[in-house]
């Protein structure tokens, strides 16, 4: 309740009431005197709270990186996609990390999670895409990673990097690399396509496709 009402600015008898509202729409739970919320509870009052105008970095600070992860995750699988969680593995230039692997019958997504907002400029989102690619293409590289981890058997032939933020970024394409919001997820994920010339695709067998800049230039996302 404290936090709230530093994040909010709003006097305790306010906070109550929103709380008995939050609560009416199955955002927060109540036990006893105390109010409980658990990750998706957690994400969906972010959400509301940046739609509603309060500041996304002082909203993500109440954010678990994992409760965002996990969030992520079960959104994807609701979505039709399976995913993986923290793949580690090891490439010729050292051990690298993926966030978020999720796949379907078309393609790979390597997502990389980034709840926080504080340092996401334009020139950091372009260093942070461009490690993504990079640590994209170290995967797919890994074919054996990618049999042995998703099920057994390959059906995707390209993967895609892929950058999730908590609220709206400041570009939503950067070196080719979709910036999806978590409130854009779905319209994202139902929008892409395995011909779209805007994201950068790689193939699993390690080979990058060169996307032409005029296709670049000329395609805009749709979510």
């Amino acid at each position: 309740m404290r936090q709230l009402t530093r994040l909010l600015g709003l006097d305790p008898s306010r906070i109550s009431h929103l709380m008995a509202n939050l609560g009416e729409r199955g955002l927060t739970s109540m036990h006893e005197t105390k109010i409980e919320m658990n990750a998706n509870q957690r994400i969906s009052l972010a959400e509301r709270l940046i739609r509603r105008g309060y500041d996304p970095r002082k909203v993500s600070r109440y954010l678990d990186w994992q409760e965002f992860e996990e969030f992520a995750s079960n959104l994807l699988e609701r979505n039709g996609f399976r995913t993986l969680r923290h793949l580690v593995f090891k490439a010729r230039k050292g051990r690298r990390e993926i966030d978020l692997l999720a796949w379907n019958d078309t393609f790979f997504l390597a997502i990389d999670c980034k709840h926080w907002m504080r340092g996401l400029s334009r020139s950091r989102l372009r260093e942070v895409a461009r490690d993504q690619i990079q640590r994209s293409v170290a995967l797919a590289e890994r074919q054996d990673i990618l049999f042995n981890r998703c099920g057994g058997k390959i059906k995707p032939r390209s993967l895609r990097p892929v950058i999730l933020v908590l609220s709206e970024p400041p570009e939503r394409t950067v070196e080719g690399v979709p910036v999806v919001s978590i409130s854009k997820l779905i319209s994202f994920l139902y929008g892409i396509s395995p011909v779209d010339t805007c994201f950068h695709a790689i193939s699993v067998n390690g080979w990058a496709e060169s996307l032409p800049e005029v296709s670049k230039a000329r395609s805009r996302p749709k979510y």
